[in-house]
Formats: C-alpha cells, structure tokens, sequence
C-alpha cells in the first residue's frame, strides 16, 4: 500500500495593483493614512484560491530617498513612499513613488529608471517623460494597449501616460466637489479597452466614472453623495465613507474598499449598490465568512479572474482574500502589527498598499513605510498558511511533516464566533511512505494507544480511528478491514438503532491492493458497505466532502434520518474530531486532530452549555475548516464526536499516551469521564483515551 495520484490544481487566471494616502477622517480631521486600489488585468497565472505565499524583498534598501541602484541588483535602489504598481504586457513594473513624484520603471533584467515626473519636484505640467510633473501621484492602473492611468492626487486630477512616456491630463480641474471635479482623488480602475474608468473621489464620498467616447473623456456620478455615511441604494441615494479603492470584476461590477466604513461594497454599471464583505462600522481584522468578517481600513481591492477578491487592510498591516469558496475572508499575508519580516508565515508589513501580479504569476506588494517593493511567490502548499499556523517537529522521516494551529482566526458557525482552537495536522506524502489499519480487539484490558502501534515500533504516526462505544457496552463503533480480515463489531448498535445507526457511517477511507488510497460514500442502505468491496477500509463518522464539494450539513432531519437521538445528534456537537483529508496536491494525505479540550475539562460543549477554554468543533465546522485550508478532493470523519488522537514519532511536546513512559501522544482530549449535557446522561459516548482500539498508522516504505 504506498504510491497514489490525485489530481493537480488547476491554475486561475487572476491579476491585481494598489497604493498610499492622506485623507480626512469621518470628523473632518486630516491624518496620515494608507492605502491602495487593485485593479484587474488580463495576465498572470495564479491559482490564487489555493495559493499561500512565501514572502521576500524583490526592490528597495529599506530608507527614504532616490536611487536607482546598481543595474541588476535592486535591492540597492531606494524609494519613498512606493504607492501604486502595475505590469505591462512585456512584463516591466511600473511604480508610483509618491513623494518622489515620479513613475519610475523597473525592466525584467532590473534596470530602474525614471518613466514620467520630475524626481522631487511637486507641481502640474502635461509632457513626454521628465517633462511632466506631478503633486502626490497615487495609485496606478493599466489597460490592454499598455496605457497608463495615474491617479494624481495632490493635483486632483487623473492622468495619462502612454506607453511613449507622454502624459495628458483626461479629467478633473481643481480640487472641489463639482460635477467634473475631484477632491483627493485615490484610486482609478480602467476597462482593458480603456474605455471606462472608475475613480474613488476619496473627500467627496463617491465613486465617479469617466467614458471615452470620439476621442473625449466626460465624467459623470457613478454612485455615492458628497455627504459621507452609510446607505446602499442606486446612485446618489447611496452613501460612502471616504472609499479608497475600486476594481472591476469580470461581470462589470465595480467593487470598492469603503475605508472609513470598515467593508467591502459592490456597485452594479447601473449604480446599485450593496454590502459584499464586512460589517460596517467594525473595525476588527477577523477572518470569517463575508458578512461576518471584519476589517480595519480597507484601502485596496482586486478582483482576480478566478473571482477571488484581494483586499490591502492598511491598519492591520495585511492582504487579505474572499475566496469564491463561499465568500470567506482570510489573511494571506501580514498580521495585525506592523513590521519588517519574509517568510511563509509570521511575515510583516509596514503599510502594504498596492499589489500586482506578473507574467508569471507572482505578486508584489508596495510596502510604502518600508519604502520596498515585496514580492509573495504563491504555492500550491497543503497548508495554506494564515496567522495561528506554526511548523512543529522537524522529522527524521522523509515525506512526514507536522505542524499545528492555534488560535482564534477562524469563524465556527456554530458558535457565530472565533472560539480558540487547538489542531494537530500531519502531512504524509505517499510517495514514501503507505498506510496499514491497525486492531486490537482488547476492550476488557483498557488498550491504550500505545499498545496499538507498540514501543518499539516501526510506525511513523497513527491517527485513531471511529471511537469505541466506551464501557457501556464493550463494542466497537467502527468498521474495520485490515487484509481482508473484518473487525465489525457494530452489530450491537444497529440492533439498537436499526433506523439510523449506520446512516451516521456514511462516508469510508480505503487502500486498495495497489496501494491507492480513497474515499467512498455508502448508498445509505449498505451495513454501512460491502465487506468485499475493499482489501483495506474503515468506515466513518461522517463524509465531509465528496468530490471537492462540501457535503455536510448542521440538520440531522435533513439527511433523510428521522432518529435524532444520538449518535445522530454528535454531529451538531461541539467536539474533538479525527479527519482524514485528501488534497490536490499530489501524492499527500492529511491527519488531522481537533483536540477540543483540555485542562482539566471533562465534558465538551453544546447549546446552552459554556464552552471549555479549548473548542471542538461539529462536523459542519470541520467541514469548513478542512475546505478553507485545504481544499481537498474528500476529507472524511474519523471520529464521531470524541476519542481523537494523534502520535507522532519523535514529537518533541508529546505526552504519555495514558501509560508510564508512554509515547509522544501530540492530541487528545484530556478527559476520562462521561459527559453530560442538558440533563441527558451521554456515557454510552464518554470517549476514553484509553479505550483506543483502531487506528491509521503510517509506515515507511
């Protein structure tokens, strides 16, 4: 049993851009601030919905001045105040140094120059090149002919660069509040054909458009008053606070960063506009579906072409994603504070404003007060790192990698909250090491785990299987095949629940006689599946996702089970959970342990009961966490509500297992009585870390 292939990842085409700002606040005050605008563009390939990011300095030397560096090496070049940034087809950047007033050029062999401006003289004059001036130029965007868009925001107004270096002015007079008039003009997205523009006029509270039409530009009110506030509605009855960044999605719609009102909002091409991420008026950073994240100041948006959306969150320090799995936002770069640091995780910014994508698929992000251009290289990891992930233990072990989550960045919609969590995972490649299902058919003894994959022992890591009914009755809830030999001992419990009972085991991971391992779902009529069907199997409690789709809900009366006793009702509890995932990415499976309690606290959460200082989770929040980390092609629960465990060969944090001298034992839940809950007596399911009969142990090839 060692070698499988899954299915790659197939790659999305996405692209975007972004920038920096001072701008008044809902009282009238000016202050310094930050910020960005992210355009689409039709180039680079990114599978952005899957993507993790492994962050470094691709430009800049960190200090606020002008230099172009050495040829070749730019991390000798300096800037101040890097803003916006966009590429052209050819593949140059092009950056808006904001207080150097000038557009400068960085080609692909690393040459830096300046395109447009006059280094470090502000003012107003049309011209090719350094005959040009501007006052504070801002955000950048791009079209299909190469033709650059400047939002010049000092002057008020909005310019054009062509790909000659020759700049015009196409809309916008002096700062004001007029029809044709802009005042802090922050951000310009453009149609690839160039004939629309949208423009953030930041201090008036709306977004305005310009159309190209017989050589002229007009502007018109897309949306939005001068007075600022919140409202949605169709053009001037909706309302904004200071929007500072907008992009335009494949379906035309205008999507903009509504900074001083903490959200994400959408604007139809007919000026309807409404809510799409956020809660107004929060200023939270918290990872969550759509409409219960939050943000601090969102100043930048992208609209990549898979239909995610990027945001630069200029008070958290971050770029954050609303994935098109389901609308949920999450970190994807930087944290809460700001700083200075590369890497795959625990990366800092300091002020991230602007990003754009390459023809290659990489992103760069203007870092304005670290005065660099960054560069986040996107991977195809299994785990999609945000804030709360560590790597843990270096393995001895080829193809074993381990690492955990701890924190409270993710949303439970069970709970409509982040409570903490405490997660184990381990990354197995297949392409080194295979899988045996392990029994031990010894109840009356108290098996430990450890007497399951003995000491010394030739297995890597092992995850326990479906639980052990506990003491109540001596059987076992799973169902079990180890080289054609069947361990079923759930006879008992379907004549006890014979309406329902193996409904609840609807879902079994296998291994075949090649060494392939997969996923099936049960008919629903089987008990629970063919004892000839597989070499190798275990059923489990329940299928979370069946062909890349989410399949578990919250509702046990709408699986087509009237029995809503348990063990039906655990998969709308809040408990530990042992899954097992199969992602993408080729030739890996994932061990995952929820360990949802411990210090002390012997009973796991559920409605009306105060949870425990470390959360389990329902199946419907497994579900959820499985996909936005992984995206997995099946993911299956292992554990119905409460034995999970996880050992892992040289585990520097490991505990005893139960035993003296024990093994490395990284989770379980730390609790050896039953558990009541609202008066009902639950011990038939007082889960036993000494009562572990199965497991899934992973040994090297």
């Amino acid at each position: 049993m060692k070698n499988f292939i899954f299915l790659g990842i197939a790659l999305a085409m996405c692209m975007f851009s972004c920038k920096k700002n001072q701008v008044a606040d809902e009282n009238g005050n000016t202050a310094a601030i930050t910020g960005g605008g992210l355009k689409l563009k039709d180039m680079g390939i990114v599978a952005s919905n899957d993507s993790a990011f492994t962050i470094s300095t691709y430009a800049g030397n960190g200090t606020a001045a002008f230099s172009n560096g050495t040829s070749g090496n730019l991390l000798t070049a300096s800037f101040d105040s890097p803003e916006g940034i966009v590429f052209d087809s050819g593949g140059n950047m092009f950056v808006a140094d904001r207080d150097n007033q000038i557009i400068r050029k960085i080609t692909t062999g690393g040459v830096i120059s300046t395109f447009a401006g006059q280094q470090g003289v502000a003012g107003f004059a049309d011209g090719t090149g350094t005959a040009a001036k501007f006052s504070t130029p801002i955000r950048l965007s791009i079209d299909a002919a190469n033709n650059i868009y400047v939002a010049d925001r000092d002057n008020a107004k909005i310019r054009k660069i062509t790909s000659a270096g020759v700049v015009t002015t196409i809309a916008g007079s002096t700062a004001g509040s007029g029809a044709t008039q802009f005042n802090w003009p922050v951000d310009v997205a453009v149609k690839s054909d160039g004939s629309i523009l949208y423009v953030a006029d930041s201090k008036n509270h709306r977004i305005q458009k310009i159309t190209l039409s017989g050589g002229t530009y007009t502007t018109s009110l897309l949306a939005g008053q001068t007075t600022l506030g919140y409202a949605n509605g169709t053009g001037s009855a909706a309302k904004f606070n200071f929007p500072a960044g907008v992009a335009i999605d494949a379906s035309g719609n205008i999507i903009v960063a509504d900074r001083m009102n903490n959200c994400i909002r959408k604007i139809t091409s007919g000026g309807v506009v409404s809510l799409l991420a956020g809660i107004p008026g929060t200023v939270y950073d918290l990872d969550a579906p759509a409409l219960q994240a939050s943000f601090g100041e969102p100043y930048g948006v992208t609209v990549a072409n898979d239909g995610c959306i990027y945001v630069c969150d200029i008070n958290y320090h971050n770029v954050r994603r609303i994935s098109n799995h389901g609308g949920f936002v999450a970190t994807v770069a930087g944290y809460s504070t700001s700083g200075y640091a590369d890497g795959t995780f625990n990366t800092r910014f300091n002020v991230p404003t602007s990003v754009a994508i390459d023809n290659s698929g990489n992103f760069y992000v203007t870092d304005v007060s670290n005065n660099r251009i960054r560069k986040m290289k996107p991977e195809t990891r299994v785990i999609q790192y945000t804030e709360g992930w560590t790597p843990m233990d270096t393995s001895t072990y080829a193809g074993v990698k381990r690492y955990r989550y701890t924190g409270n960045r993710f949303w439970l919609p069970s709970t409509a909250s982040n409570p903490i969590q405490n997660i184990n995972i381990i990354d197995i490649d297949m392409s080194v090491n295979h899988f045996e299902f392990m029994h031990v058919d010894s109840f009356a003894n108290q098996t430990t785990v450890s007497n399951i994959i003995g000491h010394p022992t030739s297995v890597i890591a092992a995850l326990s299987g479906t639980f052990a009914t506990g003491n109540h009755h001596g059987k076992f809830a799973s169902y079990l095949r180890n080289n054609d030999v069947t361990y079923w001992k759930a006879d008992a419990e379907e004549a006890l629940y014979p309406d329902g009972y193996w409904h609840y085991h609807d879902g079994m991971f296998y291994v075949d006689a090649t060494g392939t391992p997969g996923m099936e779902q049960s008919n629903m009529t089987q008990l629970p599946f063919s004892p000839t069907t597989r070499k190798y199997m275990m059923s489990g409690a329940p299928l979370l996702i069946k062909n890349s789709v989410p399949i578990e809900i919250t509702s046990p009366t709408n699986w087509g089970v009237s029995n809503t006793t348990p063990p039906q009702t655990l998969r709308v509890i809040i408990a530990p959970r042992a899954i097992v995932a199969l992602p993408i990415i080729n030739k890996h499976v994932l061990l995952i342990c929820i360990d949802g309690v411990e210090n002390g606290i012997d009973c796991y959460a559920s409605n009306g009961i105060s949870a425990p200082g470390r959360y389990g989770m329902t199946t419907a929040d497994a579900t959820q966490f499985v996909q936005q980390f992984f995206h997995p092609s099946w993911a299956i629960n292992m554990d119905g509500g409460g034995s999970a465990s996880m050992y892992m060969m040289g585990a520097t944090d490991g505990q005893t297992g139960g035993v003296s001298g024990g093994i490395p034992v990284i989770s379980y839940p730390d609790w050896d009585s039953s558990c009541t809950i609202s008066g009902m007596d639950y011990s038939r399911y007082g889960q036993q870390r000494k009562s572990m009969q199965d497991c899934i142990a992973v040994i090297a090839n």
